[in-house]
């Protein structure tokens, strides 16, 4: 049986900003963190795509063997969620009394 799940995700941005002068110093880690970033994405790429091999030669199996040792194993997990969209249209008072908001920041470069 496939369920459907929606789940919806609001962000908002609040701009209450300090500005500090970097020294030049700082240019070299904006390289870095960029180039760490990108290097990120490559890998993540390699590992979807090594996962996706490895699936296909699995097939319908759990395990995977080579020469006797168990090299790869598929583990089936359950994840349960809340359908937001449905938990406030059917019931938006306990959508409200249940919603919490959490404050965090996010490093950009230019």
């Amino acid at each position: 049986m496939t369920a459907t799940v929606t789940v919806k995700t609001t962000t908002s941005v609040v701009r209450d900003e300090a500005v500090a002068e970097l020294d030049k110093s700082a240019e070299a880690l904006i390289v870095e963190f960029n180039e760490a970033k990108a290097a990120l994405k490559v890998l993540e790429g390699r590992k979807a795509a090594a996962e996706k091999a490895l699936r296909e030669m699995l097939g319908a199996a759990d395990v995977g063997m080579i020469d006797g040792v168990e090299r790869v194993r598929v583990s089936h997990r359950n994840r349960s969620n809340i359908d937001r969209e449905l938990l406030k249209s059917a019931f938006p008072e306990a959508y409200e009394a249940t919603q919490t908001e959490t404050a965090y920041t996010v490093l950009t470069t230019k």
